[in-house]
């Protein structure tokens, strides 16, 4: 039996919350993972979905948070094979996006240079993103559906992030539903 190759070195020189998502991104672009992506297209309904919504990115988190392969996410794989080479503070960073939301908004206002105020359209809960890019097009009484990952004291989103012009929150919140789908359980 012959061992499998040790991990590429892994450095973080960006420890912002996009080098850390980055990095996981580059881990899962692997010919390993890459075959699943096709399966996590297939429960996507998109005749129902607005034609708009970029979907890639939507896979690509359904992959790294939702795709339990031989019961680990990627999420779960990435962390094993980097342990011994992050930092403690790095590997809490990792394991707090575990801890992800995904729901549909309103944003109800920005505050400062580069956060925006959400308020989820199911509970009620109010969440504070960081993001100057997504601060810049994200307007006060639109609607998003996203995935937004804790890091430090507020929460970044994360690609998949679709704006909604729609103005009726049950529509928005069916949309939601459409592109959340239940784990994927496969065997490798």
């Amino acid at each position: 039996m012959t061992n499998p190759p040790a991990p590429k070195r892994l450095e973080l020189e960006d420890e912002s919350p996009l080098g850390y998502f980055t990095k996981l991104t580059e881990f899962i672009y692997d010919p390993h993972y890459a075959r699943y992506l096709r399966r996590i297209a297939e429960r996507y309904n998109r005749a129902a979905l607005p034609p708009d919504i970029e979907l890639m990115p939507f896979f690509v988190d359904a992959l790294i948070f939702e795709t339990y392969i031989d019961g680990q996410t990627p999420l779960d794989r990435f962390m094993a094979t980097y342990r011994t080479q992050l930092q403690g503070y790095q590997l809490r960073v990792y394991q707090n996006f575990k801890h992800y939301l995904f729901s549909a908004y309103q944003i109800v206002e920005h505050q400062g240079t580069d956060s925006v105020l959400l308020q989820d359209l199911l509970d009620g809960s109010q969440v504070l993103i960081r993001d100057s890019d997504a601060r810049k097009q994200m307007f006060k009484g639109l609607h998003i559906i996203a995935r937004l990952l804790p890091f430090e004291d507020y929460h970044v989103p994360t690609g998949a992030c679709a704006q909604l012009s729609y103005n009726d929150p049950n529509q928005i919140i069916e949309i939601a539903r459409l592109l959340k789908q239940p784990p994927l359980m496969v065997n490798s």
